[in-house]
């Protein structure tokens, strides 16, 4: 902002010994429902040595089994595999198999280095569709899970993130986040509008035709609004709207800036960036724009808040040392402390899980920015980009496991992912026009 500005108990207890073993069983059987422990079974054993889940992956079949829908299930099925290996959780083996849908026989895997085997048949209703999903586990060929995953012929790619959602759900307790969008801004039609794209990178929609300037969109924390700035009334004014574009509505239009909100975790209250005219500080405001306290003070330029995940205090940027640096404050406006950092630094983005704040930084006579991981638990700073064009506006997935962030290594302005790790840096999609400010859902 700144330089925009100047996711069976016998067996499980049977593989496993120590009291820290037993603990954390006592602990799952509490929290998880019974049909989830054949699922922690298997992860637990092969997590204990370092191993990815080898899943087999069996050939889905569909009901009519006509040309067409044995198509669309296998459609799903190659979503599905990609959704699986993305995780890092997974290997895949397709077994180029039919499974029986009753009773099958899972000796013939047992010798194959294969844990868990999933299943799918797909049922189609004019333009509707389900498909039962089964995953068993080889080793005692008990069913994992057994669900239906509904949905239409047209967004078929939504059942697989499901069915992948679902199975990380049940090896790790956390859900997985093949259902999660990007929100962006792309200029490809001479403005600068907001447009959402599925996490893979399929399915980009646009969400805003102001013709105008609509920047620094952000997910609400339950993922069904996204705040945005847009110049459409010619003041840089802050709006909410439905994640599907609709239901668009101002919430602050004070004259002067109205920019870089954040959502509080409850998704009650917003902290932004306020002008008005004079020095930019950060004020926190309700969804109706009713203005609820002022949080700094001063003649520097506060900007880009980010809350983190227990609503307790939110990081940002100010220049009040002579340039950009990140700094962490309470949420009633105290408690102000410093994040030291070798440059200018900008765009902080705190982790789910809230223990890391990913940012960018400009070292000292240098042009381009990169990508930096600040640990809070001892200060650790990490560089996760090199010597690949500009890298800013970074942002984490759901599960705390990636980060989606802007890149010009192209020489121009795209959407990137990387691992938390900065490995596997790709670019999401191609789009004309430069691709930028990416936000990740909930």
């Amino acid at each position: 902002m700144l330089n925009l500005l100047s996711e069976n108990k016998k067996n499980v207890v049977k593989r496993y010994s120590g009291i820290a073993v037993k603990l954390f069983l006592f602990f799952i059987f509490y929290l998880l429902p019974f049909t989830f422990l054949y699922g922690v079974d298997v992860y637990l054993k092969l997590t204990a040595h370092g191993q990815r889940i080898k899943i087999g992956l069996a050939n889905f079949t569909s009901f009519p089994a006509d040309i067409q829908n044995i198509e669309l299930a296998r459609k799903i099925q190659n979503v599905t595999k990609k959704d699986l290996l993305f995780t890092r959780y997974f290997d895949i083996i397709d077994l180029n198999y039919v499974l029986a849908e009753k009773n099958p026989d899972l000796k013939i895997w047992q010798n194959q280095n294969i844990d868990v085997i999933l299943v799918g048949k797909l049922k189609i209703k004019e333009k509707n569709c389900m498909l039962t999903a089964k995953l068993y586990e080889v080793e005692s060929g008990e069913i994992i899970f057994e669900k239906d995953f509904k949905g239409t012929i047209e967004n078929y790619r939504e059942i697989a993130h499901e069915i992948n959602d679902e199975i990380v759900l049940r090896f790790t307790g956390q859900r997985g986040i093949a259902h999660s969008k990007i929100v962006f801004v792309n200029d490809s039609t001479g403005s600068k509008e907001i447009y959402v794209v599925d996490y893979d990178g399929f399915n980009i929609k646009k969400l805003t035709n102001y013709n105008s300037i609509s920047i620094f969109p952000k997910w609400s924390p339950d993922g069904s609004r996204i705040l945005f700035t847009s110049f459409v009334y010619g003041n840089p004014d802050l709006f909410v709207m439905n994640a599907d574009g609709s239901g668009k509505r101002a919430v602050s239009t004070l004259q002067g800036l109205n920019t870089t909100p954040a959502w509080s975790p409850d998704g009650n209250s917003v902290i932004l960036t306020i002008s008005k005219g004079g020095s930019p500080n950060l004020y926190e405001i309700d969804l109706n724009g009713k203005y609820l306290k002022r949080l700094t003070f001063g003649n520097s330029i506060d900007t880009s808040p980010y809350f983190s995940p227990n609503g307790k205090n939110f990081v940002f940027v100010s220049d009040r040392p002579g340039y950009p640096q990140l700094y962490i404050m309470d949420v009633d406006g105290t408690n102000i402390k410093r994040i030291y950092t070798d440059g200018y630094s900008d765009s902080p983005c705190w982790s789910p899980q809230g223990d890391k704040i990913v940012f960018t930084m400009r070292q000292p006579g240098f042009s381009m920015f990169d990508i930096y991981l600040y640990e809070i638990s001892g200060g650790k700073i990490s560089q996760l980009t090199f010597d690949s064009g500009s890298n800013e506006s970074p942002s984490f997935s759901p599960d705390g496991r990636f980060i989606v962030f802007c890149s010009t290594r192209n020489k121009k302005k795209e959407i990137f992912v990387m691992f938390v790790d900065g490995s596997l840096q790709y670019r999401l999609f191609e789009m004309k026009g430069h691709s930028f400010m990416p936000h990740w859902s909930p």
